[in-house]
């Protein structure tokens, strides 16, 4: 056993994860009187998706929104699978929250720095950047802890808590478009391996990209949209509403009714004759970093792309508050005691599994249910004691973490990356799913875990933050597959051809899966209406 350098910490709420939903949770747990330490592998304010934000939905009944109208049209437009107690949630403190945010002056550009200098000004809140928690610790049902790694330097962390919250995102399997690169699914892999209930995991998100600069989500137009920072919207749902992010274009390319392919441009390819864009005259380049005035108007941006549309560019990734730890109640704790999430890597059901046609729904949902957490978690770490963990149990979370980095020979986890792409990004498994495709995926995600899982080499810490990254995609890619497999009919975004309608009587349910006394996954349906029993 080699003996790492070891930073240990103890605290009283620990928050993994750098985005809104992350910030509100740390800030609220403090306002209720808790020590607080935020952990997260990139930077905060900077990570998963928060930066990308647009805008922000508020309910508020003095702008006409009506309580029981958005119940309505929520239920019908998620083909009645929203949970309704965390739109109750949202409704309750989206206004408070967006007050806050213009208090801090977060509604401009640059809101991401805002939130970071938020915490770091905290005397209550420990921050650590740049490190990546790769086990959650229990003891008899209880959080107690989290162990993970500094990506700068080869140390391990300890931290001892009393409570945890999740605010790791959802995630995606690395691909080009859209901004998930950095999310693999950390949280619920975690959380899974110690118990904890899953859900949502059969749901896709369809964002697209253009030929033209298909790495970079939606295209140059949409630059003017990442620059306005976090705007209120006063819009609520409406009857029918849909972002148009849904399967029809998948359904369609599949019937062959509509191109599957990459159209080559006329003239040379970028890098070629073109010059850079840093490097053309200020004319020929769209301006950045300008904040514009007013919003473009819905869709504007959509017509102005140019290039042919190319999907799965958030391959891997479900529709957002779909996926993500099952609930136990409405205010986002989980079946493993002291631990709660918020986010993306809640299943919290906020629009069901299909986008409801609400601009900023999503950043909003986040940081309404960070918050909420933040209060919760405090309340119930007061009076607790730490629950200790044995000194056995921490040495063989740090020996299993560095392990990779020992081993002369092994597989290239970034090697493994690309299988997992090859299996799970084509249209035809995870958008247009069919039963034998869907087999015939998991009996390769089965032996990739079997054969290669065990035997992952690590070159440096930067290789070891990707060996993790693929064990968590691959626990992803198999729930992902077997809930697809599980729900056999069609709904929201979740498309069986070989069940192509919607089943009422038998479908009214979530999937949810957690790991069986076995090891193997264990998957079952809990009826939405049943919610209401876990709240009473």
């Amino acid at each position: 056993m080699t003996n790492y350098s070891k930073d240990r910490y103890s605290t009283d709420v620990l928050v993994i994860g750098g985005g809104i939903a992350a910030v509100f949770a740390a800030t609220r747990a403090t306002e209720a009187g808790a020590k607080v330490i935020v952990v997260d592998k990139g930077s905060i304010g900077r990570s998963g998706q928060t930066p990308f934000a647009s805008g922000m939905t508020i309910f508020d009944e003095e702008s006409g929104h009506d309580r029981a109208n958005w119940h309505r049209i929520l239920e019908e437009n998620s083909k009645k699978l929203n949970n309704p107690a965390y739109l109750d949630m949202y409704m309750d403190y989206s206004k408070e929250i967006y007050s806050d945010l213009e208090k801090w002056g977060a509604t401009n550009t640059g809101f991401g720095k805002v939130f970071r200098d938020k915490l770091l000004a905290n005397g209550n809140i420990k921050v650590i950047e740049r490190t990546m928690i790769t086990t959650l610790l229990e003891e008899n049902g209880h959080i107690v802890g989290a162990t993970g790694f500094k990506l700068d330097s080869e140390e391990a962390v300890l931290i001892k808590a009393k409570t945890v919250i999740l605010c790791t995102g959802a995630g995606g399997f690395k691909p080009n478009g859209f901004q998930v690169g950095s999310l693999t699914f950390d949280g619920d892999a975690m959380a899974y391996r110690i118990g904890a209930k899953i859900s949502g995991k059969e749901f896709v998100d369809t964002h697209d990209t253009n030929s033209e600069t298909p790495a970079y989500c939606w295209g140059l137009p949409f630059q003017r949209k990442w620059s306005m920072g976090l705007p209120k919207e006063t819009d609520g749902p409406v009857d029918g509403g849909g972002m148009a992010l849904d399967l029809s274009s998948a359904i369609e390319a599949h019937k062959g009714l509509i191109p599957v392919e990459m159209k080559r441009p006329e003239g040379p390819p970028p890098g070629g004759d073109n010059p850079p864009m840093d490097k053309r005259p200020k004319g020929d380049r769209p301006p950045m970093g300008k904040k514009p005035e007013g919003r473009p108007e819905e869709g504007k941006a959509h017509l102005e792309m140019s290039g042919d549309m190319v999907g799965g560019a958030s391959a891997g990734l479900s529709v957002h508050k779909a996926e993500g730890l099952f609930p136990s109640d409405d205010k986002c704790a989980t079946n493993i005691k002291g631990l709660y999430a918020a986010g993306d890597c809640l299943s919290s059901m906020l629009v069901g599994p299909i986008y409801n046609g609400v601009v900023g729904f999503s950043v909003t949902g986040s940081a309404v249910q960070g918050s909420v957490a933040g209060k919760v978690a405090a309340k119930y770490a007061k009076g607790k004691s730490f629950i200790n963990i044995s000194d056995s149990k921490m040495s063989a979370a740090i020996d299993e973490i560095f392990e990779p980095l020992k081993k002369e020979k092994g597989y290239s986890p970034g090697w493994v990356e690309h299988l997992i792409q090859g299996i799970l990004t084509p249209y035809y498994v995870l958008f247009i799913k069919d039963k034998d495709r869907l087999e015939s995926a998991l009996t390769m995600v089965e032996f990739y875990k079997d054969h290669f899982l065990p035997n992952l080499k690590a070159e440096d810490l930067h290789d070891l933050r990707k060996v993790n990254e693929v064990k968590n995609m691959l626990l992803n890619a198999e729930m992902k597959l077997r809930s697809s497999l599980f729900r056999t009919e069609s709904r929201g975004n979740h498309y069986r051809e070989d069940y192509p309608d919607q089943n009422d009587k038998e479908w009214l349910a979530w999937v949810v899966m957690e790991k069986g006394p076995d090891g193997k996954m264990k998957l079952e349906k809990f009826p939405v209406k049943d919610f209401k029993k876990l709240i009473a």
